[in-house]
């Protein structure tokens, strides 16, 4: 039974108000969360002895930061010798056995050597009810725990002794315990020298060791707390990255995998069939994968057959521009201060994921055996880390913190516990796949499936491999984690046959799915076995039609998309295929469309044909059908009714010409109005029907057309009308075979394309025959603008060209030179308003060249260094910075 040192009735009221472990309930609007040391690791600097063996630093040792479910804390100590277990030993651990409710399991152990020496724990943001335990003050040890909030207001600490307490109790905000009677050491399994803090709104919690008395160790426990904000559910699924469905076919729901190669692959698990995305033959393999779905990146590391310790980049595929290779963490340790340590293996044969827009990134453990193998006893496990960095608004790092850790070995052994495999998260809990295994050949006897809850800090589930009691072929581990945009988690791993691998469902409860074997379709680098990692959800570029919105209804994605083909398969309309992550727009310009050459006028209240001719090719070996729609009731719909008769296109190794016809189009348009048209090819085994103008198809393409609508006879015909930006200027040239009666042209320009201004009138040259004319837009509007011409007759009638489609981006672009004065090299913090390329020059004052180079920056704010010439000298110089049309200048100064 406890006993509670109470002074004045505020402190009772403190009591009544917080307690230690807060259930949800006593956290109201708040989540109740634990920072569990069973399932973390206090790691510190023990030289070159076990476990550490010279990874860990001073700095790394004094300051580590700890998730605290959706938060997280740092912890700081003012003396490196504060954290001194013994060699061999973790500072972590379960030496004292005296439990406190809420307070079990492993505690932290400090070794203070003089008085005055702090431990302060600084949360990101403000929780409320803050609690943990100090285990074994005693000994004539005096400890002051004191607390201030967000706005650095002093907070009353509450306390709580044990039964038997040897402890007194003193102050009103912070409290000092101390043992003032100092006869006798509390054993480690008792708690009379055991207290129970409590701070009902911590930003910053200080315990001091006034005085560590004889005995100074003392152990600081679990911390609960009341944390600000939750995990998200169906995080992944709120991306727009869901798989299509359609009217015969349904995309299938992908992730992204790698085997034994430097080739990242999609795959769709049921089938089994994988996709080359990209290649990095930067080193032999690709590794560590998280995606982030929202944003379209891919991070991940490269690493070679043989282990590099020295690996410490990570890389970053940017699937909209499609661009490979790019270092995004030069250094995991040092770079953006971050502070990850690595160990024996790098950051090499770990595992990623991506959540909750942050970068889940796994560190491998290791063993340190000091005898190289020729006995055990003094071998103990490194544990394997994973670590969430939180990213800025540009996907820059700014903050990396411990999230769980897992012993590798088991200590004194040679007994692999871990070994990954890979991890997912998602709605907040982390599972993870180990792979551990033993012996020669391999028995995967410690394969697991581990289950671990990112608030509670519990791993609430463990299980054992399927199979794993006695197995003897490589077909018994779970291998790699891979998971659906529908939240299913997959396994993927070797096969028991050479050069093939397999993909399987997990159930969540420690079983496993019948495998498949795994196919590369579609070419690329073919599979070469093995499993090396996978990742989170995957939707690849498709093709969209660009007509006005009412053509492509999405607002039940479960059981309507627009009109998409994931892609071409030599089934295509014109010479291109677009790819594109979403409809590019909605105006029939936005989209490269090139299978009608010439969109036909259609005449008002017309009860006749229509007819346009389109270039199809199919050289898919098989036929395909081809089927337009033409929206001449204006209903916004593309109805089954205005659609043609379908058309069978041979596969053949030419385009071919399919004239697209309508017999019948009567409709209550006006001049100067227009409607809509689209063109759809996929194979003919896809059973696409005239029912069909919306929804997936696998291969194939769509295309949409502004159709204008004029009765009239022109009396001039446009061979060209082109529109260029050229020096933040729009020139406009046009063609056109003139006959009598035009009086001349109006330039029109448009921010919507509905909403028109003249901008230019030009008269007719006069006479027939064929004419040019050029003028110029010398202040066009920024952002996405439209051209057409307005040919006007001497009768007084109008009509139009075909739109034109600038985009006018101007770059705003700024840039912050840091050292300067520099010695040797200089960062570049770099601020754009879009992602470009920039070539940064330095020159002397007399503008001869020193240093020319091209870097790719990033939206937002980005960090570039610069390492100057070795031979430059002492003086003033001129850093460069040309991106698009936009130059800056900035002054250095060199100072050797």
């Amino acid at each position: 039974m406890s006993r509670s040192i109470l002074f004045i009735p505020i402190f009772l009221l403190q009591l009544l108000l917080f307690s230690p472990n807060p259930a949800s309930g006593q956290c109201g609007a708040f989540t109740s969360a634990q920072l569990n040391w069973d399932n973390l690791d206090y790691y510190w600097n023990s030289g070159g002895n076990g476990p550490y063996q010279n990874y860990i630093t001073d700095a790394m040792e004094q300051t580590q930061r700890f998730a605290i479910g959706r938060n997280w804390l740092s912890i700081v100590t003012s003396n490196s010798a504060l954290v001194a277990p013994g060699s061999g030993n973790s500072a972590e651990n379960a030496l004292h056995t005296g439990e406190i409710a809420n307070y079990t399991g492993q505690d932290v152990q400090y070794n203070p050597t003089a008085n005055n020496q702090t431990v302060v724990i600084t949360f990101n943001q403000e929780v409320l009810n803050a609690n943990f335990t100090l285990y074994d003050i005693d000994m004539n040890a005096s400890v002051t725990v004191s607390a201030v909030d967000a706005l650095g207001v002093a907070q009353i600490v509450a306390v709580t002794t044990y039964t038997s307490s040897i402890l007194t109790a003193t102050g009103i905000t912070s409290k000092n315990v101390i043992d003032l009677l100092g006869a006798d050491a509390a054993a480690n399994n008792s708690n009379i020298g055991s207290a129970t803090f409590n701070v009902p709104a911590a930003k910053t919690i200080t315990i001091t060791i006034n005085v560590i008395g004889t005995d100074a160790v003392f152990w600081l426990s679990d911390i609960n707390a009341c944390i600000n904000g939750s995990f998200p559910t169906n995080w992944h699924q709120q991306a727009n990255n869901r798989p299509f469905v359609g009217p015969t076919q349904n995309m299938p729901d992908y992730f992204l995998l790698t085997p034994d190669n430097d080739v990242a692959y999609y795959i769709d698990p049921i089938s089994g069939q994988a996709r080359q995305l990209f290649q990095d033959a930067a080193r032999d393999y690709v590794n560590s994968f998280g995606y982030d779905p929202y944003n379209r990146y891919l991070y991940y590391i490269s690493e070679n057959n043989s282990l590099d310790p020295n690996n410490r980049t990570v890389k970053r595929y940017d699937y909209n521009t499609e661009t490979t290779n790019t270092t995004y963490i030069s250094n995991i340790t040092t770079s953006f201060s971050l502070g990850i340590p690595t160990f024996n293996y790098g950051i090499e044969s770990a595992g990623c994921a991506f959540y909750d827009g942050a970068l889940y990134f796994g560190i491998e453990g290791g063993k340190y055996d000091p005898d190289g193998g020729s006995g055990t006893t003094n071998d103990r496990t490194r544990e394997t880390l994973v670590w969430r960095i939180d990213l800025d608004a540009s996907n820059n790092p700014t903050v990396a913190y411990q999230v769980v850790a897992f012993d590798h070995y088991l200590n004194a052994s040679n007994t692999s516990i871990h070994d990954w495999g890979d991890f997912l998260i998602r709605n907040g809990v982390l599972y993870n796949f180990n792979t551990a295994r033993n012996g020669s050949p391999s028995v995967y006897n410690e394969s697991k499936f581990h289950h671990y809850d990112m608030t509670t800090g519990q791993m609430t589930n463990v299980y054992s491999n399927p199979n794993t009691i006695s197995p003897a072929n490589r077909a018994s581990w779970n291998g790699q984690a891979g998971m659906t945009w529908a939240g299913n988690l997959y396994y993927f791993r070797p096969s028991t046959t050479a050069g093939l691998s397999q993909v399987g469902l997990y159930n969540e409860v420690g079983g496993i799915g019948t495998p498949t074997t795994i196919t590369v379709v579609g070419g690329g680098t073919a599979w070469p076995g093995g499993s090396g990692d996978a990742s989170d959800p995957f939707r690849p570029k498709c093709d969209f039609g660009d007509a006005p919105a009412t053509y492509d209804p999405y607002v039940t994605p479960a059981t309507q998309s627009p009109a998409v083909h994931e892609r071409s398969e030599n089934i295509r309309l014109g010479a291109t295929w677009d790819h594109e992550f979403l409809k590019r727009g909605v105006t029939g310009t936005n989209d490269v469309d090139d299978g009608i050459g010439t969109v036909a006028f259609l005449p008002p209240s017309w009860n006749a044909g229509y007819v346009v001719q389109a270039s199809a090719f199919n050289n898919s070996g098989s036929p395909a059908t081809l089927i337009a729609w033409l929206d001449y009731n204006g209903n916004g719909v593309f109805d089954a009714s205005e659609a043609i008769t379908p058309i069978t296109v041979p596969s053949s190794a030419s385009a071919q010409n399919f004239w697209l016809y309508w017999p019948y189009t009567m409709n209550s348009f006006t001049n100067g109005q227009a409607t809509w048209l689209r063109v759809r090819i996929t194979a003919q085994s896809a059973g696409m029907t005239t029912a069909h103008p919306t929804g997936y198809f696998t291969n194939g393409e769509v295309e949409d057309y502004r159709v204008p609508v004029d009765n009239f006879p022109l009396s001039t015909r446009l061979i060209d009308f082109a529109a260029i930006l050229k020096n933040k200027k729009v020139d406009l040239k046009w063609s056109a075979a003139e006959e009598t009666g035009i009086y001349g042209y109006e330039v029109e320009r448009s921010a919507d394309n509905i909403n028109w201004v003249k901008i230019n009138t030009v008269s007719t040259n006069g006479g027939n025959g064929i004419k040019n004319y050029q003028v110029e837009d010398a202040n066009p509007v920024k952002g996405i603008s439209y051209y057409r011409l307005r040919i006007i007759e001497n009768t007084g009638m109008k009509r139009f060209s075909e739109i034109k489609t600038i985009s006018y981006k101007e770059l705003a672009i700024s840039i912050a030179i840091t050292p300067n004065p520099a010695i040797d090299r200089i960062k570049l913090n770099i601020t754009t308003s879009a992602q470009t390329e920039a070539v940064i020059q330095i020159t002397d004052m007399q503008g001869r060249l020193i240093l020319s180079t091209a870097k790719n920056i990033t939206l937002g704010l980005s960090e570039t260094e610069i390492i100057l010439p070795a031979g430059i000298n002492s003086g003033v110089y001129m850093v460069r910075i040309k991106a698009g049309d936009e130059v800056i200048r900035q002054k250095l100064i060199v100072n050797k």
